[in-house]
């Protein structure tokens, strides 16, 4: 049986709160190491050094790979490379991959550097992001690194570097050329607050969702069970609305909402537009489990929509950016209202093989 809720609406801006065999240069199965100086820091020096470890690199024959074991020195940092046997470029391999990576290490905010590598006279890189902000080298204080590279993106552009939410638990590397793509849509990144309209600039990890919301958006109710009623109430209050409701089923929590936006058309006539859209309070993969459901219904006629639920991550603005929600006029809004209250029915459904999350 439905059950029916009825929520208060909320002014947006008021919202409380491998291979086993490798051959070798000379023939034999072995590692191929590179050894520079860690104290070197001429930059002729250094340019040279990461010239030759280039050209060695680029002579080494396909399938060339290392062993599990790569010696350590205490008066050399150690780089080590081998070629990926699937031709996918450089990777970093053995007990020397940290050491190979680090150099690629930005003194400032500690991520990986992406290309173009600019150093200064002493040889001292800082990344993109940081030089702006910096009057000096982080490292010695001289000038600011101004002089290019280019040996140190020769070996960047064959290199994998970790996602930077590896902490977070992410555990896939990329190229530096998709290492920016993916992590803008990581789902070990950072998630914020999903109340839209809200000015709570909270976030946390995905586990930590829930308890923000109960802890700070007491005003959220939330119904269990796959079917639902959301009865947003007064819906002709004027300028932008938010309403939205949590909805508990299947192990998992999503979040139902209803945006009214205020809109202009090009002749500078203004009018008024409603979003319905569910969220799931989880990941993008594990919102590919579910369907959601939205109706309106009044004297037998009906408007309907069913969709994947978005991930939080994505957010209520990307799904109305994209159409990708159940979307209506004023005129329709009261057409299915009742007393200035609109109820959509609400029903969240498992696809077949989806599993129920655990969190």
């Amino acid at each position: 049986m439905a059950k029916i809720q009825e929520m208060s609406s909320t002014s947006s801006s008021n919202e409380p709160p491998s291979p086993t065999n490798s051959t070798g240069l000379n023939g034999q199965n072995g590692p191929v190491t590179f050894f520079v100086p860690a104290n070197q820091r001429n930059t002729s020096k250094i340019s040279a050094a990461t010239h030759a470890a280039t050209m060695m690199v680029n002579s080494l024959p396909a399938g060339l790979a290392a062993p599990q074991q790569i010696p350590q020195t205490s008066t050399h940092a150690i780089v080590a490379a081998v070629i990926n046997p699937a031709g996918q470029g450089i990777l970093p391999l053995g007990s020397a991959s940290s050491e190979l990576l680090s150099a690629f290490e930005c003194p400032v905010c500690l991520d990986y550097m992406l290309p173009p590598y600019l150093q200064c006279q002493a040889g001292h890189l800082v990344c993109g992001n940081c030089r702006p902000k910096v009057s000096a080298c982080p490292t010695c204080r001289g000038p600011v690194p101004h002089i290019r590279n280019l040996g140190m993106e020769k070996i960047a552009t064959n290199l994998q570097f970790p996602c930077k939410f590896a902490h977070s638990g992410c555990n896939q590397f990329f190229f530096h050329q998709e290492k920016v793509e993916h992590e803008e849509i990581c789902e070990f990144r950072p998630y914020q607050c999903p109340c839209p309209g809200a000015s709570c600039k909270w976030q946390g990890g995905l586990n930590d969702v829930m308890g923000h919301l109960m802890k700070l958006h007491k005003s959220i109710t939330t119904l269990q069970g796959e079917d639902i009623v959301f009865l947003a109430t007064d819906i002709n209050l004027p300028g932008a609305v938010d309403w939205v409701m949590m909805q508990s089923c299947y192990n998992a929590y999503f979040m139902l909402v209803l945006e009214k936006q205020d809109k202009q058309e090009q002749g500078g006539t203004s009018y008024q537009m409603f979003y319905a859209v569910v969220q799931l309070i989880g990941t993008k993969k594990e919102a590919e489990n579910f369907v959601y459901k939205l109706e309106l219904s009044n004297n037998r006629r009906r408007l309907f929509w069913e969709a994947s639920p978005r991930s939080i991550h994505e957010g209520v603005a990307a799904a109305i950016a994209q159409s990708d929600c159940l979307a209506f006029d004023t005129s329709h809004a009261n057409f299915f209202a009742e007393n200035g209250n609109l109820g959509i029915n609400v029903t969240i459904q498992r696809v077949d093989g989806g599993m129920s999350l655990n969190r």
